[in-house]
């Protein structure tokens, strides 16, 4: 078997196979045996028929010769081109980002479709329009009107909260047992911030539904009788339902105020969300739905008492006053 291998050129454990499966078929055995692959879908004329189309001129695009000339055999005829596709010598090569020559706009319009908001003085592009009318809400709000930011929180579930982040007396880390209970029994709160003085309105609910928020906005109108009333919110399933938008048909005073996608920057009640924890959550243990509504409304009214005026955007930083050493030398 070696002798075989050496004067065919391969190795003794091919000819050893090969050996075995004339023994077993004969000549039938030496053929080629089906592949364990996946069968071809097209034959070999159908995919040198792909081939050649895909490196042929597309239709609509005059060809160039070995010179670079454009050539007349095109199915348009002698140099011409289909208006659909932009002209190789065109103004479409030199911006292919651009728009591309074909029909006219069908609605006839002159000029952009909407104008460019402005943030007082400033002119803006116009590619933010949502966030732009937000805030001009907080900066430059209508005369007479409310601008309430409104937001869920939660599910709030009765158990023991950490404490907020902080050091002991002793100078150590404030540790927290983990706290791994789920309870079916679940808390939403809803909160609307009345930007101009700060003073917030809470509501515990059992679950965050059209109908609840409904509710929560009958209480931010009894609270603001006056004027109109803008909610800066986001464009949550219940706050812009069937229901919802026929509720607010019957109380034109509330208007809403959708923050873009991805923005809940925009809504100033996450920033109050945050201090509503600390009051009201932090270092807590609660048995029920009950004992969080009661601190809901205990922290509110804590909060409301010290409340500020919201103001968009960073403070001017405060100006530093140098004193003057002199050095006098004896």
């Amino acid at each position: 078997m070696s002798a075989i291998a050496a004067e065919v050129g391969c190795h003794e454990n091919t000819v050893r196979r090969w050996l075995h499966r004339f023994s077993a078929a004969g000549l039938d055995g030496l053929g080629d045996r089906p592949g364990a692959g996946r069968k071809r879908r097209i034959t070999e004329a159908q995919r040198s028929a792909i081939i050649a189309l895909a490196r042929s001129v597309p239709p609509g695009r005059l060809a160039r010769d070995a010179d670079g000339e454009l050539s007349a055999d095109d199915e348009h005829g002698p140099g011409q081109w289909n208006p659909g596709h932009p002209r190789p010598d065109g103004p479409g090569r030199r911006h292919p980002g651009g728009p591309q020559p074909g029909p006219a706009d069908p609605a006839g319009r002159e000029g952009p479709l909407a104008a460019d908001p402005q943030l007082g003085g400033q002119h803006r592009s116009g590619v933010r329009p949502k966030r732009t009318a937000v805030v001009e809400l907080y900066t430059a709000p209508p005369e007479g009107s409310t601008v309430i930011c409104a937001d869920e929180l939660g599910p709030v579930i009765p158990r023991t909260f950490p404490p907020a982040p902080g050091w002991s007396p002793d100078g150590h880390r404030i540790k927290a047992p983990l706290e791994y209970s789920r309870g079916p029994e679940k808390t939403w709160v809803y909160g609307g911030l009345r930007v101009a003085d700060g003073q917030a309105i809470t509501m515990c609910a059992s679950s965050r539904n059209s109908a609840f928020y409904q509710d929560f906005l009958q209480l931010e109108e009894q609270a603001n009788p006056d004027g109109t009333i803008y909610v800066i919110t986001d464009n949550l399933s219940s706050h812009d339902s069937k229901s919802t938008r026929a509720w607010l048909e019957d109380h034109p005073r509330i208007r809403h105020a959708f923050i873009p996608k991805g923005a809940c920057w925009l809504n100033l009640q996450e920033g109050w969300w945050r201090i509503f924890r600390r009051q009201a959550l932090a270092g807590q243990e609660f048995a029920d739905p009950d004992e969080i509504a009661h601190a809901t409304q205990v922290a509110t009214a804590q909060l409301n008492a010290r409340a500020r005026p919201w103001i968009w955007g960073r403070p001017q930083p405060k100006p530093r006053s140098y004193r003057q050493r002199f050095i006098y030398t004896l």
